[in-house]
Parts: C-alpha cells; sequence; structure tokens
C-alpha cells in the first residue's frame, strides 16, 4: 500500500479528486487504470483516490502491463510467462492469485507464474498492492497481484454486444485474433471470450534472432450471472488456458505444454443493512499441467534427454464482507485450501536403462486464514487504517514413494505447521486539500514454499546450481516501516515514497560442498537454509503534470538496494528505472511517445548468488489511436512502434541476460457492437 503511479502505454491518465474523509469512508476508492475494459488497480497507501479512466487494447500482453507499474518488475526467462516481482520480491515472499483463489505453477523452474494463465480479455481489473494488504488473500509478505475476472451484467432491458479484435507485430511476425460475447436480462448475464495468440522466434537489436523464444496458445472462459432474487446471486466462471512450443532461451529446455483449467461458484448475499456490504463466498478448483520439453533443441546441446512433468491442482474456498459503524470501516474473510504439487524427472542414458527421480516429491499444504482490517477516520485530517492476518500453514509428503525418495534426508516427520500472523499500522495525514501524507509500519512473516521445503535437485538456472529443500527451514520474517507524501492541484501531481524491509530468517541457497550434482554441466549443489538478516530499501516518484488541455506528461521513477546480513548483494534487483510518458490528446486521436531510462545495475554478488551486472539502456516507443463509430459500432486502431531505435538491450531481471526485442512495428484493430 503505497503511492504509485502506473505509466501504461497506449493510453492517457487523468487525475480524479475527492477528500480525505471520503477516502475513508468509501473502502472502494481506489486508484485505477482501465485497459479497454480491464482495469489496473494499484491500492495507494498515500491517497488511495480513484482516478479516471485509461484505455488501451484489450490485445495487451499482461507481462507487459504489469512491466508498466511503478514498484512491479518482470522476471524474465523469454518472451513467454514472465514471472512478476513486487519491489524485487518474488516467488513465494508475494502473493499471486486470480479472483481470490490460491493458484499454484506446476513447473520447478518457475516457467508458469499463474499471470500466464489469464489474458486481459477475460479480465476486469488487476488490483496490485505493495505491502502487506487485506486484498492480499491471506496476508503476503511483500504484498500481492489478485487478476479480477470479468463478470457478466444485469441489466433493465435484455442486451447484446461483443467485440472482435486482430493485432499483428513484425518483429517476431505474431498474431493475435480474440472475440467476446455478452447477453444480459434483469434475471442474469452470460459472457463468453477467448484469444488465440502465436509467435515465431524475435529478433533483439540489429536483428539478432533469438532462438527458441517461439509460443502459441489459446484462452477462453465462461461465466454465468443469475440472480436467484434480489438479495441473492450465483456466478459460475471456468477459465482454460493452452499452451504449446514454448520457447525458453534462457533456460535448458523449453516447454512441450502448459495447461490450467480453472473453475469456481461464487455466492452473493446483498443484507438489507445498508452498513454491511455484500458477503460474498466462493469455492473453486483449478488443475495445472505442465511439461518441459527438449527434444526441439539442436541434439549438440542436449547432453541427456529427459522429461519433467509437473502437476498441480488447488481446492479451496472463501467468505468475506464489510461493516461500516460510526467512524469505522471494518473488513473481514476467512479462506482455506488445498494444494498438491507433483514433479519428476526421466532421464535417457543413450547406453543403459531410463532413471526416474521425483523433484518436488508428492507434497501438499493445506492453508487456513483470517483476515481482518479497520479504517477509522478521527476527523478529515486524520486516520488510521489497521489490518491483521493469523494464517495456519500445513505442509506436508502424501505419497509413500515421496518420503521413501526424501528419507535419504529426513527420516521421519515430513510435515511442517506454521502459524503465521500479519500486521500493519497506516497513518494518514491530510493538513490541507492538496497535502496528504502517510506513514506505515508492520510486521509479516511466511512459511517457506513446498520446493523450498522439499525439493529435489531443482535446477537454478541463474546461478547455474542444483537446489535442494530443507524441512528444519524458520519462517522468514519482516519488519516493514514507510513514509509517503502527495500533493496535487488541478494542473499537477506528485507522489513520493520510501520504504525499508528488514528480513530475519531470509531464506537463500547455501552451498553443499560434499554433494555431487545431478545436472549435468552444473556448478555444484545448494540447500536452502535461513541466514540471519537481510536489507532491501528503496523509493518510488511519480509526477503528472497536464501543461496544456490537450498535453500530458507523466513519469514515473523506482530504486530498490538490497544486501544480506554480510554486505552481499541480494540478487535480481532491480536498478533505477524512470520512464516518461508524453501523451496529446485531439478530439478522437491520441498521440503518445514514451522514453525508458534502465540505469546499470553494479551491486551484485556473483560468487553467493549468481547475479552479474547489467548495463544501462535507454529506450524510446511512440503510438498513435483512433477510436470512432461506424454504425452504432465502435472501432478502435492502434498503431505502435516500440524500441524505435533498435537497441540491443537487456535489463538486471533477464535470466542469462537475454537481449530483449529489437524494433518492433504493432498493428490492432477493435470493433466493440
Amino acid at each position: 500500500m503505497k503511492a504509485v503511479a502506473i505509466g501504461l502505454g497506449l493510453a492517457a491518465i487523468f487525475l480524479g479528486h475527492s477528500s480525505f474523509a471520503q477516502h475513508h469512508k468509501n473502502h472502494d476508492t481506489l486508484r485505477n487504470v482501465e485497459i479497454e475494459e480491464v482495469v489496473v488497480v494499484s491500492q495507494v497507501g498515500i491517497n488511495k483516490q480513484l482516478e479516471k479512466e485509461q484505455r488501451a487494447s484489450k490485445q495487451a500482453n499482461i507481462d507487459q502491463i504489469l512491466d508498466r507499474v511503478a514498484g512491479v518488475q518482470m522476471i524474465r526467462r523469454g518472451n513467454y510467462a514472465w514471472e512478476p516481482s513486487i519491489r524485487s520480491l518474488n516467488a513465494a515472499q508475494i502473493n499471486l492469485s486470480i479472483d481470490g483463489m490460491a493458484i499454484f505453477g506446476a513447473c520447478t523452474d518457475r516457467m508458469d507464474p499463474i499471470s500466464s494463465y489469464i489474458e486481459p480479455s477475460n479480465l476486469q481489473q488487476i488490483n496490485v498492492n505493495l505491502g502487506s494488504s487485506f486484498q492480499n488473500y491471506g496476508g503476503g509478505l511483500a504484498g500481492g497481484i489478485d487478476f479480477k475476472l470479468a463478470i457478466p451484467d444485469f441489466t433493465d432491458q435484455a442486451s447484446f454486444k461483443g467485440m472482435l479484435g486482430t493485432g499483428y507485430e513484425t518483429n517476431s511476425k505474431a498474431l493475435q485474433t480474440l472475440g467476446s460475447l455478452q447477453y444480459s436480462t434483469d434475471k442474469y448475464g452470460l459472457m463468453i471470450n477467448g484469444i488465440f495468440r502465436k509467435s515465431e522466434n524475435y529478433r533483439a537489436g540489429n536483428q539478432a534472432v533469438i532462438s527458441n523464444s517461439q509460443y502459441q496458445k489459446w484462452n477462453a472462459s465462461a461465466a454465468f450471472h443469475y440472480k436467484l432474487n434480489d438479495k441473492n446471486t450465483l456466478l459460475a466462471q471456468y477459465l482454460a488456458d493452452y499452451g504449446q512450443d514454448i520457447g525458453y532461451p534462457a533456460l535448458t529446455m523449453d516447454v512441450a505444454f502448459a495447461n490450467a483449467n480453472i473453475a469456481s461458484l461464487t455466492h452473493t448475499y446483498t443484507s438489507a443493512i445498508p452498513e454491511m456490504s455484500p458477503i460474498r463466498s466462493k469455492v473453486y478448483f483449478n488443475h495445472i499441467d505442465h511439461a518441459m520439453d527438449d527434444t526441439k533443441r539442436p541434439i549438440e546441446t542436449v547432453p541427456m534427454h529427459m522429461d519433467m512433468p509437473g502437476l498441480s491442482w488447488t481446492a479451496g474456498l472463501y467468505s468475506e464482507t464489510g461493516l461500516t459503524k460510526g467512524n469505522h470501516f471494518f473488513q473481514a474473510r476467512i479462506s482455506a485450501y488445498l494444494n498438491r504439487l507433483t514433479a519428476n524427472m526421466t532421464m535417457y542414458p543413450k547406453d543403459a536403462n531410463p532413471m526416474f527421480m521425483y523433484t518436488l516429491p508428492d507434497v501438499q499444504r493445506q492453508f487456513y486464514s483470517l483476515d481482518i482490517s479497520d479504517r477509522y477516520v478521527f476527523n478529515e485530517r486524520w486516520g488510521l487504517d489497521v489490518m491483521g492476518t493469523y494464517s495456519l500453514s500445513q505442509s506436508d509428503v502424501f505419497s509413500t514413494e515421496g518420503k521413501e525418495q526424501l528419507s535419504s534426508f529426513q527420516r521421519d516427520h515430513f510435515n511442517r505447521n506454521n502459524h503465521l500472523g500479519n500486521v500493519n499500522l497506516t497513518g494518514h495525514f491530510h493538513p490541507s486539500n492538496n497535502w496528504h501524507v502517510m506513514a506505515k509500519i508492520g510486521y509479516a512473516n511466511r512459511a517457506a514454499s513446498l520446493q523450498e521445503y522439499y525439493g529435489f535437485y531443482l535446477f537454478n538456472r541463474m546461478d547455474n546450481y542444483d537446489y535442494l529443500g530443507n524441512m528444519n527451514l524458520q519462517s522468514e520474517k519482516s519488519l516493514q516501516a514507510s513514509l509517503g507524501m502527495s500533493f496535487q492541484k488541478e494542473w499537477l501531481r506528485l507522489e513520493a515514497t520510501a520504504y525499508h524491509y528488514a528480513f530475519k530468517d531470509y531464506i537463500v541457497g547455501s552451498i553443499l560442498p560434499d554433494y555431487q550434482v545431478m545436472t549435468i554441466g552444473a556448478t555444484g549443489v545448494k540447500q536452502y537454509q535461513n541466514i540471519p538478516e537481510a536489507q532491501l530499501s528503496g523509493a518510488e516518484l511519480s509526477f503528472r503534470i497536464q501543461a496544456l488541455k490537450s498535453l500530458e506528461w507523466i513519469s514515473t521513477s523506482s530504486f530498490t538496494y538490497g544486501q544480506d546480513n554480510w554486505g552481499n548483494a541480494l540478487p535480481l534487483i532491480a536498478p533505477f528505472t524512470n520512464n516518461n510518458t508524453f501523451l496529446w490528446k485531439i478530439k478522437d486521436w491520441v498521440a503518445q511517445m514514451e522514453v525508458a531510462y534502465y540505469a546499470k545495475q553494479q551491486h551484485v554478488s556473483p560468487q553467493v548468488y549468481g547475479d552479474t551486472q547489467t548495463a544501462s539502456a535507454t529506450l524510446l516507443h511512440a503510438g498513435i489511436r483512433k477510436s470512432f463509430l461506424f454504425k452504432k459500432n465502435r472501432i478502435t486502431a492502434n498503431m505502435r512502434v516500440e524500441n524505435m531505435l533498435d537497441s540491443y538491450y537487456y535489463r538486471h531481471q533477464d535470466i542469462m541476460k537475454i537481449a530483449r526485442p529489437g524494433r518492433n512495428f504493432i498493428a490492432q484493430l477493435n470493433i466493440s457492437f
């Protein structure tokens, strides 16, 4: 929860205005940026004021959308399925969910973050929470991202609407086609949508072809919303995402397929008590099937062929509501889920029988959580937010075969129970109509992930080590503090935040010198261990200037610095970045110019964590958009060129320093009816 500016491409940001008292009385006053019909919401600790809409193409890639949100960085292993991080913290340190549902990727190499299984075409909004928040669905050490699925409306009169779109990118000969349909009445609403994407190998700057960067996928979802009566509604949702032939140039293997099936049923009860928020209860199930593949790599680069499938499924539920009482706004949620993960590897030596082993030996986690929050308004100048979470995490191995494999490291007691508590206080001071000051302090902790507990020779491409789990890990803990301010006038908005995380029992890999590697060519073996301390500090600054009615300048900057208790730089810490967007709006035309600067990163510890230095880069993008009506249908055309100077570059969180795309021309056309 912090001041954050969102500089998304292809559109404009307009700032709204509301009073401090209104913010605290209305818990829905969140910053939002709209992407066609998808809203990106960042929970802002400085003001949490409602901003107006920003529109762009629904064909925008989820990874690229998140990459433009201040405070969010994307770990990149190829042209597909980038992994979100928040303030350079990632994996089990942050919570990723879809509509509040716990979902976990099936790949041990983190090739399939859950953001890879959704598309803007089936989303309503994206909630980005930087720091512990009630919106994180079970705490979250460093924040979280929740992808809200679109819901069909109820309408007084029967209505039918839809959208068709297509797009093409020259760099990778990428094609996108999508469509959606919605039919609504006062009793029910039905929505279906789908998208297909296909991309060949892309070219970096100077036309350098990046092999194994191709992919194709299709994604579809359906939702049925039914009104039982004036107080009760039911919502059934299903989402399917199927990817095939996905290349990962930064890794030693590609992906044959990555498939997700996600289903849920939601009941909403609207009380007759006006002070009470609707009670929203959801049950859900999801199934992720993933298989790594090396058969399309040149044979001379594959020392030994192997199959590496992974499977994840999760069943869960939650129920949440809110209550306004005097100057208080209370929120509460109970939630629970069961997640099971299995991954294995079969190696095929040329002159020997196949060899089989588990890399995640049939592991599971049961998780129970209670989240509560209170937003209290003392007066128009002062306010206080209090949030607390208690969670019980129970981890175990559910099969005899899995226990037998791990018995070489642990004879008994494979189960691990973690009692987790997160709490934070956020104070607000509004000395005038233009100024707002925020101060926050909090404590958060997390259990080790199932990979960190039970992983068996998981290969990390960044430092070239095999990793072993550790069933004796302590929970990772963090004291957090942040201070922010904002200033706003009709033509100017300025926001700044500074933050600090002090970690205890930080989880990292430690070298085991007496162990032999399992992966051919690996440097050695590491085991997950707790180190005493780690520190992470940073700041974000953003401003928006409306110099003229038709001209707007939006700028966001961020910087993070992290090190462990020995002074070693933490891995994958993003350097200073600055993004500037200039927008010209004339009637139905919007023209845009972007300048992005990524500083070099020299604060690295290659011998300890495998991180290496990264050079600086400056990029230039431009685009134009036109919307017009044709026989009551709205047509939106986008033209955009990215990396206009065809720079050869990579960013610090790009694994193995694989260069990003060079000059790329993008054309998109959407028709709404």
